[in-house]
């Protein structure tokens, strides 16, 4: 994929704009170590990088892909890459991931996924939890449970790799935190 210095830009307006008023787990710092992330991921499991940088910077849109499709649209980006962005951002979430057509968009997948798992996850959806919603012993429950699933859903052998210290941990911690509440 090869877009100008002036799409890039658009695209990172758009992004960042939308970044700056999300919840504490998906503001601009989230979304900055999602694309530095998948970076590294591409690069490692020989990935288009410029496709994942832009994918990661786009993929908290799953919600509204209508929305990257129009801006996509207006800055003339062709229909290849176009579909490329899109297979990305709609392919973020746990349950259409097996959906995902590119190695870019599990590469996106992970990147954004292997902050939900381990220390980082734990604190990071606990946080979310105590900002947003009320965090109680059943949302920690639901954490240990979207742990083990984001887990098994892992798409890259780098990521896998990665991801087996930071879950080792996690599953220590509710291992723990099981016995203290008994």
């Amino acid at each position: 994929m090869k877009l100008t210095k002036k799409q890039i830009k658009r695209i990172e307006n758009f992004a960042f704009n939308y970044y700056r008023k999300q919840d504490f787990a998906h503001n601009i710092e989230h979304a900055l170590r999602t694309v530095k992330l998948a970076e590294f991921l591409a690069k490692k499991e020989k990935a288009d990088i410029q496709l994942c940088r832009i994918g990661a910077l786009l993929h908290q849109f799953h919600d509204n892909s209508k929305a990257v499709e129009e801006l996509l649209r207006k800055i003339n980006i062709d229909k290849v890459s176009k579909e490329q962005i899109l297979d990305c951002v709609r392919h973020i979430r746990r349950r259409t991931v097996n959906k995902a057509k590119s190695l870019e968009a599990k590469i996106v997948f992970d990147a954004d996924k292997l902050q939900s798992l381990g220390p980082l996850g734990i604190y990071r959806q606990f946080a979310y939890l105590s900002e947003v919603k009320k965090l109680g012993l059943n949302k920690v429950k639901e954490t240990k449970r979207i742990q083990e699933d984001i887990y098994k859903k892992l798409q890259t052998k780098t990521v896998k790799k990665l991801a087996k210290e930071p879950h080792k941990l996690a599953v220590k911690f509710f291992e723990t935190l099981e016995k203290w509440l008994k």
